[in-house]
C-alpha cells in the first residue's frame, strides 16, 4: 500500500497537478522569479551653446561639457565635430567655413576615467569620413575605451576640446558656428 501511495504521489507531481499539503483546507506553491538588468547609457550636453570667443587668425579651441551616465564601468567614447559656418548655414556657398584642425584630434577628458591600456585621451580624426550632426557635416574621431574609477558604473562629466584653424586673414567678419557631438557606446 505504501508503494501505491508513493507511486500515486510521484505520478501526480509529474503530471503537474496541484497537491494539497494539509488536506483540502489549504494549499500553496512558490515560483522562482529572475530578471536580467540590461546595460544602458545616456549622454547629455551640459551646455547647449558654447562661446568659443573671438579670433583673428590661427588656431582656437572650445571646450564642450557633456554628462555620461552608464551602469557599466567601461565605456567607449568618440566625438564628431563640424567646421564652423558663417551665419549658422552649412549649405551656404559664398563664404568658406572655418575648418577643423584635423591634426589636433579631439581631447576626450572624463572626470573619473582613463583610457584602457594606458592609451591617449586624444582621439584622432578619421580622414575621408563624415557624419551628419543635425544638418552639419562633421568629421568623426576614432573610438577610445575608458574605464571609470567609480564602482561598477560610469556617471560623470566628460569634456571635449576641439581645435579649429581660422587661416584666412581676409575672412568676412561675423558669427561662425557648427556642431560637436559625443557618442558613448557599451560594447560587449
Amino acid at each position: 500500500m505504501k508503494k501505491l501511495v508513493l507511486l500515486l504521489a510521484v505520478g501526480l507531481m509529474l503530471t503537474g497537478m496541484a497537491v494539497s499539503v494539509r488536506g483540502d483546507t489549504e494549499g500553496s506553491a512558490a515560483a522562482h522569479v529572475f530578471v536580467n538588468v540590461d546595460p544602458n547609457v545616456g549622454v547629455q550636453a551640459s551646455t547647449a551653446i558654447v562661446d568659443a570667443g573671438t579670433v583673428q587668425t590661427g588656431d582656437f579651441s572650445a571646450t564642450i561639457d557633456f554628462r555620461v551616465d552608464a551602469n557599466l564601468q567601461v565605456v567607449t567614447l568618440y566625438a564628431v565635430a563640424s567646421p564652423l559656418y558663417k551665419g549658422d548655414d552649412p549649405t551656404g556657398t559664398e563664404v568658406a567655413p572655418i575648418p577643423l584642425n584635423l591634426s589636433e584630434g579631439i581631447e576626450i577628458d572624463p572626470d573619473n576615467a582613463n583610457p584602457l591600456g594606458g592609451g591617449s585621451q586624444v582621439a584622432a580624426f578619421i580622414s575621408g569620413t563624415t557624419e551628419d550632426i543635425d544638418g552639419f557635416p562633421g568629421v568623426p574621431t576614432e573610438q577610445i575605451t575608458f574605464e571609470s574609477s567609480q564602482n561598477n558604473h560610469f556617471s560623470q562629466n566628460v569634456r571635449l576640446t576641439v581645435v579649429w584653424n581660422q587661416d584666412d586673414p581676409e575672412k568676412p567678419t561675423g558669427e561662425y558656428s557648427g556642431k560637436v557631438k559625443l557618442w558613448a557606446l557599451l560594447l560587449p
